[in-house]
């Protein structure tokens, strides 16, 4: 076994797969609607939950997993698979509650100081994308100190920016009024959002579709050489589609996943929404002195 382990959680939308692959366990948080509790990403398969999501009208929540979650995986991985130690690394704390679960987690292990917890500022593949670079260190024999600084210091590379095309979910949670949500849809209003080192912003407002995919373009072509990429869709895989063809030229050394976006994500971006996230290149990992 890898020396260093792994840990993220379901808000980062890996493919199975693919943390399969790398040896990631993934943490579930819980999706609640109504009165029932779900295990996002294990208990309603993407599809599913679009469809359900259209005629609800409540919005689902998402909440942290229970410490006791984030510990069992650790003994896990510590006591019964004999890893040396564990980089955890998870959603933006300026969004959820997670980080701060899992280091609670770390801190009721009997050894100290074998978990590091990282705040990847990100979300969805944002926070994938750490992840896999985190393990892919690991896989490479780089060691707990190294692997946690490296994979804080990814924060200023990852990117995410997406187009809102229903604003549905924002007028259901309460973050815009009835009267503004008809009005933005008579309009055709699209917000566009990004998220960079845990700060959501909504950098643009654009009347339809087609400009929203084009000022999202622009966005993304902004961040320079990509080194990973991954675009999703709420159930609007052929706007990803299109967008993944009005960005060919700069895929081409790595194709781009397209991925249906998770609960956390499609819940407050709404279906329809489409975006990106990715790893913009740079350096290599500097070795730890001494």
């Amino acid at each position: 076994m890898t020396r260093v382990q792994v840990v993220t959680d379901s808000t980062s939308d890996l493919p199975a797969e693919l943390a399969s692959a790398l040896r990631i366990s993934v943490v579930p948080c819980q999706l609640l609607w109504g009165e029932e509790t779900y295990r996002d990403g294990v208990d309603i398969p993407p599809p599913e939950f679009f469809r359900r999501l259209a005629t609800s009208r409540e919005l689902p929540r998402t909440s942290q997993p229970p410490v006791s979650a984030f510990l069992q995986v650790y003994e896990r991985l510590l006591n019964g698979e004999g890893a040396e130690a564990v980089v955890s690394v998870h959603v933006a704390g300026s969004l959820s509650g997670t980080v701060n679960a899992a280091w609670a987690a770390s801190q009721c292990l009997a050894t100290p100081g074998r978990v590091a917890v990282v705040d990847s500022g990100q979300v969805s593949m944002g926070l994938g994308w750490a992840a896999v670079e985190a393990a892919r260190m690991a896989a490479n024999g780089a060691g707990l100190a190294e692997v946690a600084r490296a994979t804080q210091e990814l924060g200023p590379r990852l990117k995410t920016a997406a187009m809102i095309d229903s604003l549905d979910n924002l007028r259901k949670g309460g973050r815009i009024n009835q009267f503004s949500a008809l009005l933005g849809t008579a309009l055709q209003i699209k917000p566009l959002v990004s998220l960079d080192s845990g700060q959501v912003s909504i950098w643009a407002r654009v009347r339809s579709r087609s400009k929203a995919l084009l000022a999202l373009v622009e966005r993304v072509r902004s961040w320079g050489p990509l080194a990973e990429v991954a675009v999703l869709h709420a159930g609007a895989e052929d706007l990803a589609q299109t967008l993944v063809a009005r960005l060919q030229d700069l895929f081409a050394e790595r194709e781009p996943c397209i991925l249906p976006a998770g609960s956390a994500l499609t819940s407050h971006l709404g279906l329809g929404a489409v975006g990106l996230c990715a790893l913009v290149a740079g350096d290599p990992v500097r070795p730890l002195e001494g």
